[in-house]
């Protein structure tokens, strides 16, 4: 119990080796980009944007916070450079290159830093996938479904993502490949 109490607290990565780590000075310069773009472009719509001039004040406002804030939070930006989304409906092929480079940098955070839907994980040697429940808010996931031939085996995680990383859960290789549950968590059927 003593050891426990007073046991030595191992240091978090400082400020800047965690900007490293997650590639945030790469993400906020092609954000800088990304806003000069978006400048030359006039009209349309997507989403909830009635013109490219609305996105480009709104994509200002969302670099000012993450560039500043003292918690980094991209989810808006994941939804915006996300494949079909805004940025891809306002600048099409322009901006085809450096959207997609945003947005793998924001979604690599993304996945690290919160349980998204599909994202496949682990823990303690057994693996999973993040399904959507009917239940679930919007943008508030963490069903996991685990991969075994049990008609239904779900765990909820829901708002608890770092306790899963506490516990030693992991995201895995969004390749890996599934014994007996499908990439969306059904479970296969029989050959």
């Amino acid at each position: 119990m003593f050891n426990r109490i007073f046991k030595k607290k191992t240091k978090g990565l400082s400020k800047i080796d965690y900007w490293k780590k997650w590639e945030l000075f790469e993400i906020i310069s092609d954000l800088h980009l990304a806003e000069k773009l978006l400048s030359e472009f006039k009209g349309g719509y997507s989403g909830k944007f009635s013109s490219a001039e609305e996105f480009h004040k709104a994509l200002i406002e969302e670099i000012y916070e993450v560039e500043f804030d003292n918690v980094a939070d991209f989810t808006q930006i994941w939804y915006w450079f996300a494949p079909t989304c805004e940025w891809d409906d306002f600048t099409g092929k322009a901006g085809e290159e450096l959207g997609n480079r945003i947005f793998n940098r924001v979604d690599n955070w993304k996945k690290n830093h919160d349980f998204t839907h599909g994202t496949k994980v682990s823990l303690n040697g057994e693996f999973g996938v993040v399904i959507k429940s009917e239940l679930d808010e919007p943008n508030f996931y963490g069903i996991i479904r685990w991969d075994s031939n049990k008609e239904s085996d779900e765990e909820d995680w829901r708002g608890m993502f770092g306790t899963f990383l506490n516990q030693g859960g992991k995201i895995i290789d969004q390749n890996h490949r599934f014994e007996f549950i499908n990439d969306d968590g059904t479970l296969k059927q029989a050959e």
